[in-house]
């Protein structure tokens, strides 16, 4: 094959086009959420095309470059919130002559989307909260995948793909570049009146405050506040004060009807505790920090104060462990917990549960509540379109959240899956008005209008979800149960990067073929046992994952909606 440049002029000299698929993947300077979101820019035939896969938040250490790629647009629509509503007066109303705007009118624009009132509710740093500590940061990683062909002059669906050269540093198959910082992550504790009726009621009065700073992040800002608000709205729809609009007047007037609204937050956090998501709560109202020396928050939290444009959004507090944390050998978990002392010095941790206990855990636990957590939100009609390994947070009921990803936990009571990072989801019925979402689809054959309602778009976008799930799932089968007797035992890589090149690349989306290859490394002798057993009930769920895009395209003229609950009754979850 011809040397396949990235420039215009030259793939068009040479008649090859070259398509990527780009990822943004989240860096942070600690344990903390991540997100992973799918898009696929595509550029004029003859060019250079860009047809991105995913892109995802995951866990790194923080990453100083700026991007060099093109930056995701997520469109108003798909926000559900227009750039002016962002604004806010003091009571919360856009509308200067407050004694005309009436509630109905409001709520009809954005509480009915917002029964939680999370959107409304301003919380004060001082009175309210306060910070305890300094979390991380997050970035972006931009990921491009890049395919090569011929041009067909005659059918532009119809051309001939090249296999580069893997040696030839002149057609990558992955390229990577970075953000840089976007997002900046606290711990606070809620104090005050708010804090002493939660405390009351026995509920966890930590909270994760996520301060978002520059265009970009406000778009994430805005996107995550009205996928959670409309999640939230959901778990409140048998609450007739906040159908009448109650929670709403009591969070847009917080200064004189405080004691109501701390009520209302009460309930929503006992609702939270069941729910499949990271909660929000408010917002932070940071007049108070305008006044603040510079100085003493830096003293306080050792970073620099937030610009005066920065948005603070404040969550319950889920705990900070995710899947990219809990995937890697359980060996390799157990000797990093730190060695207690005893009278003849160290003792060694004790030895881990068996395959058998830690793998119902893996299964029945972390895979089929990420799943069950995937499924509301299609039934509520959003869709991530993020999902990764750091946007699956294994949480707990209890006070400490860090026991759901110790190595030694295997009760399934012990674990509550929360997902996380809503920046890039988007109304379900409004796949379509995305540009980047019509091309991914054409790449499947799939042709839709800008815009389109229709069964076909929603059974797509509901797929890339769960292709997106399928590379989790595979990621943490393959590194949590993998079976190794020492730290030195060789592990082979189970990394996003590897996965979608075995899958895709070598394997051509074959699962039988992946199946030998698994099968083929001793460390995951238990794991294919696993899979196969119930005639490879394991291995078919990760099939339908996996090939859930391909298989709404096959079914694309059909009037059945596709969804994730149908796997929850797949014999490997029994």
């Amino acid at each position: 094959m011809s040397k396949v440049k990235k420039s215009a002029l030259d793939a068009t000299a040479m008649g090859i086009i070259s398509s990527c698929q780009t990822n943004h993947i989240c860096s942070t300077g600690a344990p903390v959420i991540a997100m992973r979101r799918s898009w696929k820019p595509r550029m004029l035939p003859l060019l250079i095309a860009c047809l991105p896969l995913a892109n995802a938040f995951v866990t790194q250490p923080v990453l100083q470059k700026s991007s060099t790629g093109t930056r995701p647009q997520i469109p108003t629509t798909l926000r559900g919130i227009d750039a002016d509503e962002w604004e806010s007066d003091f009571d919360d109303f856009a509308d200067s002559n407050d004694d005309v705007l009436k509630l109905s009118d409001v709520l009809q624009s954005r509480g009915a989307d917002d029964l939680s009132a999370c959107r409304s509710r301003q919380l004060s740093l001082g009175r309210d909260f306060v910070l305890s500590d300094f979390v991380g940061n997050m970035g972006f990683d931009e990921v491009t995948d890049w395919e090569y062909y011929y041009e067909n002059e005659d059918d532009e669906t119809d051309r001939k793909v090249v296999q580069p050269n893997p040696f030839d540093s002149a057609t990558p198959r992955r390229t990577r570049s970075s953000s840089g910082s976007v997002i900046r992550l606290f711990r606070g504790e809620l104090v005050g009146p708010l804090g002493g009726s939660l405390s009351a009621q026995g509920y966890d009065r930590r909270v994760l405050i996520k301060e978002f700073s520059g265009d970009m992040a406000m778009e994430l800002a805005r996107n995550e506040l009205f996928a959670i608000a409309k999640l939230q709205s959901n778990l409140l729809r048998n609450e007739q004060s906040a159908q009448d609009g109650d929670w709403y007047r009591a969070a847009s007037s917080r200064s004189v009807m405080e004691r109501q609204d701390n009520n209302n937050v009460a309930r929503l956090m006992h609702l939270l505790r069941d729910s499949p998501f990271v909660g929000i709560l408010g917002e932070c109202n940071l007049a108070e920090i305008d006044d603040m020396d510079p100085n003493e928050f830096y003293r306080a939290m050792s970073v620099k104060p937030p610009k005066p444009s920065a948005i603070w959004i404040i969550y319950e507090y889920p705990g900070m462990a995710s899947v990219a944390n809990y995937a890697q050998p359980a060996e390799l978990r157990r000797q990093a917990i730190p060695p207690k002392k005893g009278f003849f010095g160290a003792v060694d941790p004790p030895p881990l549960p068996k395959f058998e206990q830690r793998a119902n855990y893996v299964v029945k636990g972390i895979l089929k509540g990420a799943l069950e957590a995937m499924a509301l939100q299609h039934d509520v009609g959003l869709v991530h379109r993020s999902i990764g390994r750091s946007s699956i947070l294994l949480s707990s009921k209890a006070m400490d959240k860090r026991e759901a990803s110790s190595p030694y936990t295997t009760f399934l009571s012990q674990l509550h899956i929360k997902m996380a990072d809503f920046g890039f989801a988007g109304l379900l019925e409004a796949s379509a008005d995305d540009p980047e979402f019509c091309t991914r689809a054409r790449t499947f054959g799939l042709s839709f209008a800008k815009g389109e309602r229709s069964i076909a778009v929603a059974n797509f976008a509901i797929a890339e979800d769960m292709h997106a799930l399928g590379f989790v799932a595979v990621g943490l089968l393959l590194s949590s149960l993998a079976e190794i007797k020492s730290v030195n035992d060789p592990v082979p890589a189970t990394d996003e990067d590897t996965l979608q090149r075995l899958l895709g690349d070598i394997f051509d989306k074959d699962i039988a073929q992946f199946r030998e290859y698994v099968e083929a490394e001793e460390v995951w002798a238990n794991l294919v046992e696993l899979l196969d057993r119930n005639d490879s009930a394991g291995w078919k769920v990760l099939e339908t994952l996996f090939m859930a895009r391909e298989r709404a395209a096959k079914f694309k003229d059909s009037e059945l909606i596709l969804t994730a609950r149908g796997l929850l009754s797949s014999p490997f979850f029994e």
